[in-house]
C-alpha cells in the first residue's frame, strides 16, 4: 500500500459529483434578495400593508440546507467507506473513528471524510434504540396450562368461574366495562375451547387470575389476595418497549 493511500481515500469524496452547488447556493440567496426587494418596494407604495407583507421575512436558510444536502449527498462515498470498514475491520467499534482520524489528512478534509462514517452501522457505537411491541396477555398454551392445573384443585374449578362472571374490570381511565354473560368452564376437559371462546374482557380477567395463582404458587387463598381488583382492561393488546441495546423479542410469559 502506498504510504499516501489514506489521503488519497480521504480526498476522494472532494469535489462532489455536483459541480453546479456553488451556482446553486448563490441562486437561493439572489432569489431571497429579490424576494425582500421587491417587499420592500411594495411597502414604500402602500406602508399600511406591512403586517400582510410576508415576503419581507423572507429569508435563504430553508433553501440553502437544501442545497448543502444535496451536495453532501452528491459525494462519491462509497470507495472511502468500503475502504475504512476494510482498514478496521479488526478495530473495536468504539475505537474505530478514533484510528481513522489518525490516518486521514488533518483539517477541512479528514473532517469531512469521517463525517460520512460517524452515522454508519459499522463505525457508531453509540446504543441502539430499538422499539419493540410486546403482547400484553399469556401465551394460549400457558394460559391453558395454569387452568389445567387449577382446576384439579379443591376449590380451583369454582374460582374460575366466579372470577369469569364476577370480578371487577375497568378501562384504563377507571370506567367500569360492560360484558356478556361469559362462557363458564365445563371441567379439565373443556379448557381448550373455554380459552378459545373467551372474549376480550374476559380473556384479561383470566390473565389476571393466572398471573396470580402462579405468583402464589396455587394457593388460592394467597391468589385472592394477589389478584389484582379491578382488572384493567388497555385499549391496545401490546405495549411498547425501548431498548438500548439489541434484543431479542421477548413474549409474555408466567415467571
Amino acid at each position: 500500500m502506498r504510504s499516501d493511500k489514506h489521503r488519497d481515500m480521504a480526498r476522494s469524496l472532494l469535489p462532489s459529483r455536483w459541480r453546479s452547488a456553488s451556482h446553486a447556493k448563490a441562486l437561493a440567496k439572489r432569489a431571497n434578495r429579490r424576494e425582500v426587494a421587491r417587499a420592500l418596494a411594495a411597502l414604500e407604495e402602500d406602508p399600511e400593508a406591512w403586517e400582510d407583507e410576508v415576503g419581507l421575512f423572507a429569508t435563504s436558510d430553508r433553501a440553502v440546507r437544501q442545497v448543502v444536502e444535496r451536495r453532501r449527498s452528491s459525494d462519491k462515498v462509497n470507495p472511502f467507506i468500503r475502504w475504512a470498514t476494510a482498514t478496521t475491520r479488526e478495530v473495536p467499534k468504539a475505537a474505530r473513528l478514533g484510528v481513522l482520524r489518525g490516518v486521514v489528512p488533518k483539517g477541512l478534509i479528514g473532517e469531512h471524510a469521517l463525517t460520512h462514517l460517524a452515522r454508519l452501522e459499522a463505525f457508531d457505537a453509540r446504543p441502539r434504540r430499538r422499539w419493540r411491541r410486546l403482547p400484553r396477555l399469556l401465551d394460549r398454551g400457558e394460559v391453558v396450562r395454569v387452568l389445567r392445573r387449577l382446576v384439579e384443585l379443591r376449590g380451583g374449578h369454582a374460582l374460575v368461574n366466579d372470577v369469569v362472571a364476577r370480578h371487577a374490570v375497568v378501562d384504563e381511565q377507571g370506567e367500569p366495562v360492560a360484558r356478556g354473560p361469559g362462557r363458564r368452564l365445563l371441567g379439565v376437559h373443556d379448557v381448550g375451547a373455554f380459552v378459545d371462546g373467551l372474549g376480550r374482557v374476559e380473556r384479561y380477567v383470566v390473565d389476571a387470575l393466572c398471573r396470580a395463582v402462579w405468583e402464589a404458587r396455587f394457593d388460592l387463598e394467597e391468589a385472592g389476595r394477589v389478584m389484582p381488583s379491578p382488572v384493567v382492561v388497555p385499549v391496545l393488546d401490546f405495549q411498547v418497549a425501548v431498548t438500548s441495546t439489541p434484543t431479542s423479542r421477548v413474549r409474555g410469559r408466567v415467571p
